[in-house]
């Protein structure tokens, strides 16, 4: 004890001896032993993960707000294109293509040492009008998709280090999705999807490549339908390395049955990302909500569960998990759910929420 004293009175002196009238004075701790401690410094989300940590971004965000653009390089080593690496965005004419936005994209990640997830190749949901309305038969049609994933894929080889080549096939329940692009035309349509995998691996055989879907951990029969097109996807040589939820889920949703899901997910060996996670809070759809402490603990806890959860899969399966953006002032969701909705990690002023700690927690 006399011996940190006197190293501490005399650390005191040195301090004051050597500061002049207007500079501030430095306190330091010590341990028993005399040597200084410092307080641990307070890890990020990509500092402590062991695998990616991505968000959603958009390029007018990345260039008009510098406060979201060093929110995404403080926290997150992915970024996935909102939208603008959908077909209906890259692909403006049967002669043309747009690689604006997804060049800067590329850019911007290769720059700040980000790897960047394209989303997404195929999706009956963005196919551009004029292609819709060519009214092809389904040998021009696929001969044009396999047109567009070579160059498009080619086009961003080795800068997309990963793709998901198809989104949301099935509907609720696991019967395929009853949309009017796709389906008409193809007697097998998982045949299709397959041929598209492997198109995608054609022009990038270093490029890993996801089958993506909401719901997945809670719809069985959906899962099963994901599980059965996976087991006949190896079976035929289809170059598929890993499944895709959402997870746009909610402060109500059930763990338990999470995480029954998730674990069966697990089960194909495939590499797992949770892809476009958000948590809703404002779970009745109330103009009278109020996102107060309590409201911000649920919340909290939820991120915890879902990474704590994520973190005991088999290492090799741990691919990236994805928040569908990035604070709560650019949320699709209060569009698309409720105006009051805070579903993210950083509120509208970029401050992490309890959310953040939570997610942080359940990391490794």
């Amino acid at each position: 004890m006399i011996k940190k004293q006197y190293i501490l009175g005399l650390l005191t002196a040195l301090l004051f001896a050597s500061c002049s009238n207007d500079e501030k004075t430095v306190f330091i701790n010590v341990d028993d032993n005399g040597s200084p401690v410092n307080p641990t410094p307070t890890l990020t989300l990509k500092e402590k993960a062991k695998f990616k940590i991505g968000a959603a971004v958009k390029m007018k965000d990345l260039q008009n707000e510098t406060n979201f653009k060093n929110a995404v390089l403080k926290h997150y080593s992915q970024i996935t294109a909102e939208y603008e690496m959908k077909m209906a965005s890259i692909w403006t004419s049967a002669t043309a293509y747009n690689y604006t936005a997804g060049d800067y994209l590329t850019t911007f990640a290769k720059d700040n040492n980000l790897e960047i997830h394209g989303h997404t190749l195929v999706w009956y949901d963005s196919f551009p009008e004029w292609f819709k309305n060519a009214k092809y038969d389904s040998i021009a049609f696929e001969t044009k998709v396999k047109i567009y994933i070579t160059d498009v894929v080619g086009h961003y080889k080795g800068k997309v280090k990963s793709w998901d080549v198809v989104n949301e096939v099935f509907a609720d329940g696991g019967a395929l999705r009853n949309e009017a692009v796709i389906n008409p035309l193809f007697k097998d349509p998982i045949g299709f999807y397959g041929r598209c995998f492997k198109y995608a691996k054609a022009a990038d055989p270093d490029a890993k490549l996801f089958y993506n879907d909401y719901s997945v951990v809670f719809d069985a029969g959906k899962r099963a339908a994901i599980k059965k097109m996976v087991t006949r996807f190896k079976a035929n040589g289809v170059p598929i390395d890993g499944v895709g939820d959402q997870f746009h889920y909610a402060t109500d949703t059930n763990r338990q049955t999470m995480k029954t899901g998730f674990t069966d997910l697990a089960s194909t060996g495939l590499l797992i990302h949770i892809s476009e996670l958000d948590i809703k809070v404002n779970t009745a759809k109330s103009d009278s909500y109020v996102f107060n402490d309590v409201e911000q603990q649920k919340q909290s806890e939820t991120y915890k569960y879902i990474t704590t959860m994520y973190e005991e899969l088999p290492q090799n399966q741990k691919f990236a998990i994805s928040t569908w953006g990035v604070t709560d002032k650019y949320t699709w969701l209060t569009s698309f759910w409720h105006s009051k909705e805070y579903p993210l990690l950083l509120d509208a002023d970029y401050n992490k929420k309890p959310a953040y700690q939570g997610f942080l927690d359940g990391l490794k």
